[in-house]
């Protein structure tokens, strides 16, 4: 009986390993673009294909490459600290107008 109990919790772990890889790698697909057909959301892709049809093909080729170099700082860490450093740096500034403003601290 033990033996079918360790069987099923090994079962189990490897399920749950495999959809975790799984979705790992969807994220990282996704965030570098590389399924297009499972991150859109087609209302909004309609609206803007129609709002940008007069594009010439300059354009669309400079939104391209535009659009994966974004993907790819988007993938590094170091955008993670960039945001991180913009919000820290944007509540400081937020939180010293409001000591000056009213003439105490406010948290």
């Amino acid at each position: 009986m033990a033996f079918l109990t360790l069987i099923a919790g090994a079962e189990a772990l490897l399920i749950s390993a495999s959809h975790a890889k799984r979705r790992r790698i969807q994220r990282q697909q996704i965030l570098m673009g590389s399924c297009p057909g499972s991150c859109s959301l087609p209302f909004l892709d309609e609206h803007m294909k129609r709002k940008t049809a007069g594009a010439s093909r300059l354009q669309s080729l400079a939104a391209s490459r535009l659009a994966e170099v974004c993907r790819q700082i988007v993938n590094l860490r170091l955008f993670e600290y960039v945001l991180l450093h913009v919000i820290r740096t944007g509540l400081l500034k937020r939180r010293k107008k409001l000591v000056l403003a009213n003439g105490r601290v406010s948290l």
